[in-house]
């Protein structure tokens, strides 16, 4: 389990940076999340084209849980 980081001592203009940097990719990442959705409704794919996507979608959606999990610790 991630233990709570006492950043007293760190530089919070980094902390900001990496912070910002972070929900970037989040937002990036919920936007393709969104287009691969809109994707696999709207097309007609063979199967082995949907589980590739359906598993590259999943695997977008997992880090961006844990992404936000390390922001809301720092």
């Amino acid at each position: 389990m991630l233990k709570p980081f006492n950043n007293s001592n760190a530089d919070t203009k980094e902390f900001k940076n990496v912070i910002n940097l972070m929900q970037n990719n989040v937002d990036n990442t919920k936007d393709i999340i969104n287009q691969i959705d809109i994707f696999l409704e709207t097309k007609v794919l063979p199967k082995s084209m949907l589980d590739i996507l359906t598993t590259q979608r999943n695997t977008y959606a997992v880090n961006v849980m844990n992404s936000i999990r390390i922001m809301k610790r720092i």
